[in-house]
């Protein structure tokens, strides 16, 4: 089949090239006007080898670790503490309430924030006024 092909292609050529003649054709129009480009060499290639095997280490460890010692218990809040988590929960659960449609929010709105506020006072008013002889930086 290609040899059809390939004697098809040349009877369409022969035909399209008929009108011109030998003589007209001129070899300096098929010199080649500028050298092939000159590619320029590969890079050379550089190949790294392991010397020796890798003699990396991690350092000794350091004994000499103490634990700081514990903290003493924690004391138990006063009852005045405890009144200003009441306050604060009370004024959440009132709060909540109004939210839900279950209190009037003509009075559940102004005793419900204030609830929270007087419960958060009373408890920052129970902070401790010194936190000791240090700055409080730990290394």
């Amino acid at each position: 089949m290609s040899d059809d092909v390939d004697d098809q292609f040349r009877d369409i050529v022969s035909r399209q090239l008929a009108d011109l003649d030998a003589a007209d054709i001129d070899e300096s129009t098929f010199a080649e006007t500028e050298p092939d480009p000159v590619l320029p060499p590969p890079p050379t290639r550089t190949v790294y080898e392991l010397t020796a095997p890798r003699s990396w280490a991690p350092p000794p460890e350091d004994d000499d670790f103490v634990p700081p010692p514990p903290l003493p218990p924690a004391r138990s809040p006063s009852t005045v503490a405890w009144m200003g988590i009441l306050t604060v929960v009370a004024g959440i659960v009132i709060l909540v309430g109004v939210v839900l449609g279950r209190l009037s929010s003509w009075w559940g709105t102004p005793v419900g924030l204030l609830s929270v506020c007087a419960g958060v006072v009373v408890l920052f008013t129970r902070l401790p006024k010194n936190h000791g002889p240090d700055n409080g930086a730990r290394v």
